[in-house]
This record gives C-alpha cells, sequence and structure tokens, in this order.
C-alpha cells in the first residue's frame, strides 16, 4: 500500500508538472500573437504583407472619366472641329497670347481679368451683307457705356466667297475678320467661335448675324443718320440690362414656346424631331409635353463664360458635326419641319434644316430655358411689341463699374451720331 501511496503521489506531481508545463507551453506559443492571424490570412494570399483591395481595372476607369469630364460628358468625344483648314485669316496679330487661365479661378463674368483685354467679344455671322450699315449699329454697341468698360473685341466670319476680307475689315473697323467655308448657317460659326476660345474664354461672348433682324432703324423710318443703327429697345435693353451678373440674354425682341419640339413661332406650330432627342442628351432627362421652354429666334445673344463652360467642349463639337452635316447625311432627308421645304427648298449644307433647329435650342444649350427661372419673361416681355425679356442671370457677379452707371445727372447715354463714325 505504501509503494502503491508513494507511486500515487509521484503520479500526481508528475501530472501536475505535465499540466503546468503544457500551459506554459500554449501561453508562450507563437501561434497566439495577434498578429498571427494576419500572417497567415496574407500568406495564402501569396503576400508577405497586407494589401488594400483595389476596385476592377474598368472601374477605375470609369471613376477616372467622371472625374474629367465634369460636368458630365453625354457626348461621344469627336475630333476637335476647330482647325484652320479653309479658314481665311486676315485678323492683325490681336490674339490672346497669355497663358491659359487657371479653372478653379473662373467664378465671375466680369472685369478685372487678368486674360482678356477686351471682356466682350462680339462675334458677326456675314455672308453678303453691306459693311457700311454693319458698321452703324456695331458703333452703336460700341458706344454703350458698359461695354465700353468691358471693352469689345470685334469679330466677323464671313462666309462669302467672293467678299473682300480686307475691305470688310477696314469698312466696318473689326479687330479680326476670318472667312469660313459656307456650310451650317450662323449656328456653325457661332460653334466655330466657341470651340476657338473653349479653353480660355472672355467673360462675355454676344453673337449676332451681321443684321439685326427687327433691331435696327430701316430707311422711310427714321432720318438717314439713324438708318441701321440700333433700334432704341434693343439699345436701351444693353444699356440698362446687360450687367456683370448676366448668364444668358436674348437680343431678340419676341419669344415663344417649346413643348418638346412642338415650337409655336410665327404663328405655326411645327414639329422639329431632334429637339426632344437632344434636350434629352443636354438636359439628362426626357422632355415632357406640358414643360415648355423657352425659344428665341434669328440667333441674336448674349452668353457668359460661366454659361459656356457648363457644357463639356465635346458637346459644341458634337453640335458642330450635325449642322455642318454634308449632303449625303441622313439629317437632309428629315422630313419635318413642313414649313421648310415649302419656304426654302430641299436641306443643304449651306442651309441645313438642322441649322434652324440649332437656332430653337440656344436658350436650352446655355441653361436659361425654364420661364420660372428668368426675368422679365412675363407674357408681355414675350411679345414682340414687349421690352425683349427672358434673360437668365448668373449667382456669382461681381460689382457693375461706377463708369456703367447711369448719371442721374442727365447723362441718356445716347447713340453717336453721324459724325461720330
Amino acid at each position: 500500500m505504501k509503494f502503491c501511496g508513494v507511486e500515487k503521489r509521484l503520479l500526481l506531481r508528475c501530472s501536475s508538472a505535465a499540466l503546468l508545463a503544457i500551459l506554459l507551453i500554449i501561453l508562450i506559443s507563437p501561434s497566439r500573437h495577434p498578429r498571427s492571424f494576419v500572417q497567415i490570412q496574407t500568406a495564402s494570399r501569396g503576400s508577405s504583407a497586407p494589401k488594400a483591395l483595389s476596385p476592377p481595372q474598368d472601374a477605375l476607369q470609369i471613376s477616372s472619366n467622371t472625374v474629367a469630364t465634369k460636368p458630365a460628358d453625354p457626348f461621344r468625344a469627336t475630333p476637335s472641329a476647330t482647325s484652320d483648314t479653309g479658314v481665311e485669316d486676315i485678323s492683325f496679330a490681336h490674339h490672346n497670347n497669355n497663358p491659359p487661365v487657371d479653372r478653379a479661378s473662373r467664378t465671375t463674368n466680369a472685369p478685372p481679368s487678368s486674360t482678356h483685354v477686351s471682356q466682350l467679344h462680339l462675334v458677326i455671322a456675314h455672308h453678303n451683307e453691306e459693311p457700311f450699315w454693319m458698321r452703324r449699329w456695331i458703333d452703336s454697341v460700341r458706344s454703350i457705356p458698359y461695354i465700353k468698360e468691358l471693352g469689345i473685341k470685334v469679330i466677323i466670319y464671313t462666309k462669302g466667297q467672293e467678299t473682300d476680307l480686307v475691305t470688310l475689315k477696314e469698312t466696318t473697323a473689326a479687330d479680326e475678320v476670318f472667312r469660313l467655308p459656307n456650310v451650317g448657317r450662323e449656328g456653325s460659326t457661332y460653334l466655330h467661335h466657341l470651340l476657338k476660345v473653349y479653353d480660355d474664354p472672355p467673360p462675355f461672348m454676344m453673337f449676332t448675324q451681321a443684321i439685326i433682324k427687327k433691331g435696327q432703324y430701316l430707311s422711310g423710318e427714321v432720318e438717314d443718320e439713324k438708318v441701321a443703327r440700333l433700334k432704341d429697345w434693343i439699345y436701351d435693353k444693353l444699356s440698362e440690362k446687360f450687367t456683370s451678373d448676366i448668364g444668358f440674354m436674348s437680343l431678340d425682341r419676341k419669344h415663344d414656346i417649346c413643348f418638346c419640339g412642338h415650337c409655336t413661332d410665327m404663328g405655326r406650330d411645327d414639329f422639329y424631331p431632334l429637339w426632344p432627342q437632344l434636350y434629352a442628351i443636354l438636359e439628362g432627362k426626357v422632355c415632357q409635353e406640358l414643360e415648355g421652354s423657352v425659344l428665341s429666334f434669328n440667333g441674336h445673344f448674349i452668353v457668359s463664360r460661366n454659361r459656356i463652360l457648363s457644357r463639356p467642349k465635346s458637346t459644341y463639337e458634337y453640335l458642330k458635326e450635325l449642322v455642318d452635316a454634308p449632303q449625303d447625311h441622313w439629317l437632309h432627308t428629315e422630313p419635318e419641319p413642313k414649313w421648310f421645304e415649302k419656304e426654302k427648298g430641299k436641306s443643304t449644307p449651306d442651309n441645313p434644316k438642322f441649322g434652324h433647329t440649332l437656332e430653337r435650342l440656344w436658350h436650352v444649350i446655355f441653361n436659361c430655358s425654364d420661364p420660372a427661372q428668368m426675368v422679365d419673361c412675363d407674357v408681355k416681355g414675350m411679345k414682340a411689341e414687349g421690352p425683349g425679356g427672358c434673360t437668365c442671370k448668373d449667382i456669382l457677379a461681381v460689382p457693375i463699374p461706377a463708369s456703367a452707371v447711369k448719371d442721374s445727372a442727365g447723362d441718356n447715354n445716347s447713340q453717336p451720331s453721324s459724325t461720330d463714325t
């Protein structure tokens, strides 16, 4: 028994020692180290160190494109439409040679500007109009106080293939004169200039045809020295309404409404089939028949740098590609609007039917088509005998220069007399 008792005590001691040894082994074992789980996991991925998860390559490309094309670009990229091929230039080295402006600094429309001596580009689409009469209304524009303060650069693009560029420049006193191929109507001319200056546009651009329809005095209406000058309504509008916060200002006196391509203009209700498609691309939504969009005519308007840059460059490239389409393009076979062929004949590159659709889209292109967001766009403002309303303002602005404010002491801002020209 004693032997057995001794054996039992020895066994008990041995067992206790063995148990302690096992516990010590467990406590100091590397498998209990907090980093061991990470090491095991990373080792199973074939790496000696943990790695962050990365998105698939296509996801990275999508993300990169999204950042690079703000505002979101709905159009497929196309080659630049601003090549000088076919463009004849007799400008006298007035091009802006200043370094490009930082896009982050583009927050206001009015001066001061470090890159543009002239804060307003007056861009004129010319075909065969008489330069002498153009000079009359150009001088009217130059005489407006706020435009004097901004500084104006007159740029004429002619599509008259026989027009003498030197004579055109000297007679109109333009700063630059170019010849373009005779395609795409005035819309192509405007898009050409937008693309040309897109990387560094001036604070404002004023686009007009060589004759400002309904905006000039005609022979027989006034004495000879006033013929072809701006009519009082448009002169007063430019003098009083054109300020530093203007985003888009139509220079037409009459405005109408387009209901998803059904445009009630000139006493007709015509359908422009490409209008709702382009609206959907530009606005990112399908147009609704009961939601009217303002339209104006003749292609006379002022637009700010902010509104121009609210669209990616490829938007203007795409529109120019359409309006410049060759004769065999499907655009020229579109049967509507029906009035076009009755009054203008077949759609051709020099007078494309799409050019009239584009004329009715400028308000949409520059985010100024909702009557509720416009100034003076009530029933009276839209009528031909009204003050010429439907203007949009930008949120950011700087104070109007003091010299542009009408002097209450009696400065009537009158147009220049015939001796001034």
